[in-house]
């Protein structure tokens, strides 16, 4: 089931992301003594990666995942763990506790397939659950075309059922990347994608239909629920 909540603007939907996740690591730390959250890439959560550095006061115990990430050198700009050091890392006080970032180490070194192998291994080793490990919280993002994390409209990927990070080409650049798969992100304990701009809309719209493999965000809320955090322009078809 995929609900929708709707923010004034993109600043509004920005905030009211960085309260879920806020709200998702206290209460994790809460009953597990940790939290294993994962973050999106691109553009579209970065605001919130800013507010959220201000909203949880003791980042010990966190755990940040990459859903996906592109097949580039660890310190090139289109890496999503640039982005979150950037945006989120960047804005924590000198000194005091820090998350821990769970970069996918191997993303540089030219071999997709090692490095989701790798990302998975790691993911395995640190977070439980059988027969997927269990997040704590799953933040994505929304394309377009209606892809979400590294899964693109009608890609194979989406019908993998055994492995927990796959190798994809992406179709936008860089081409290579890796995603968690269906199974992982389905199985957070809370999942938002947080998605704004009109340019979006027709996206939500599909997200909201019934779940298609041609849209692949729409496939989150199968044996899920999943919350779409919208500002007024995404949602407005």
């Amino acid at each position: 089931m995929i609900e929708l909540t709707v923010a004034d603007d993109a600043e509004a939907a920005a905030r009211t992301c960085a309260e879920r996740v806020a709200e998702a690591i206290e209460s994790a730390r809460t009953q597990r003594g940790v939290a294993h959250v994962a973050l999106a890439g691109g553009s579209t959560p970065a605001r919130a990666y800013e507010l959220l550095a201000g909203r949880v006061a003791d980042w010990r115990g966190v755990h940040l995942w990459l859903g996906d990430e592109r097949c580039v050198p660890l310190d090139h700009p289109d890496s999503n763990s640039v982005l979150v050091r950037g945006t989120l890392l960047a804005r924590l006080p000198a000194g005091g506790p820090q998350p821990i970032l769970h970069r996918v180490e191997r993303a540089g070194d030219g071999d997709p397939p090692a490095a989701a192998t790798a990302y998975a291994a790691e993911l395995r080793g640190a977070v439980p659950g059988t027969p997927f490990p269990v997040l704590d919280f799953v933040l994505l993002g929304l394309g377009e075309d209606g892809h979400t994390a590294s899964l693109f409209p009608d890609d194979p990927a989406l019908e993998e059922r055994e492995r927990l990070v796959v190798a994809v080409r992406r179709r936008k650049p860089p081409p290579d990347g890796v995603t968690f798969t269906l199974p992982v992100l389905r199985g957070g304990r809370r999942i938002v994608v947080l998605t704004a701009g009109a340019a979006k809309a027709e996206a939500v719209a599909a997200t909201l239909a019934p779940p298609s493999a041609h849209t692949p965000a729409s496939l989150l809320g199968v044996g899920a629920t999943v919350e779409l955090i919208a500002d007024r322009a995404a949602a407005s078809a």
